[in-house]
């Protein structure tokens, strides 16, 4: 008996075929248009100067040292709670600044009010998570401290210089 042959669209195999670079096509236009939604932001263009604020920064650092500054922070939710073991030089509010180490498109700054004797409140404008790094320092900007975060967290983090 003769077999009958099918036409070829109508078989399996050139198809299967055909769909391999046709689904690698759409695959690599969906990975260039992720690429240009989400561009890093971690070029600098003038070294020279970003170098000369880095070490402004440094004194602001070692200005928080000196005056024996020590901090924790608690982030639950969008609530963000500064304690600070003891100092009397501290102000009735505290400028926080979150920067994400990507996009800085979605850094923000808040200021926290006194609550207390040595503890500041302040509510973010949205939960965080992830990895962010945080900057606090007086509304006078004389010192700062900084902690790098990885959200959500249970614990207190504790600020550094």
């Amino acid at each position: 008996m003769p077999q009958e042959i099918k036409p070829w669209y109508k078989q399996f195999w050139p198809w299967l075929l055909i769909a391999i670079p046709v689904f690698t096509a759409l695959k690599a236009a969906h990975t260039i248009m992720l690429m240009q939604g989400n561009v890093p932001d971690l070029v600098v263009d003038d070294y020279y100067k970003k170098g000369q604020a880095i070490n402004q920064q440094l004194a602001l650092y070692r200005e928080a040292e000196l005056r024996n500054l020590d901090g924790k922070v608690l982030i639950a939710g969008n609530q963000i709670i500064i304690r600070f073991a003891k100092n009397e030089t501290l102000g009735d509010v505290m400028q926080l600044a979150f920067y994400h180490p990507t996009m800085a498109i979605k850094d923000f700054d808040v200021e926290a009010q006194r609550s207390g004797q040595l503890l500041y409140v302040a509510t973010l404008p949205h939960t965080l998570d992830g990895k962010w790094r945080l900057v606090v320092s007086d509304s006078s900007k004389a010192w700062k401290l900084r902690a790098n975060l990885t959200l959500p967290s249970i614990e207190e983090i504790k600020l550094g210089y």
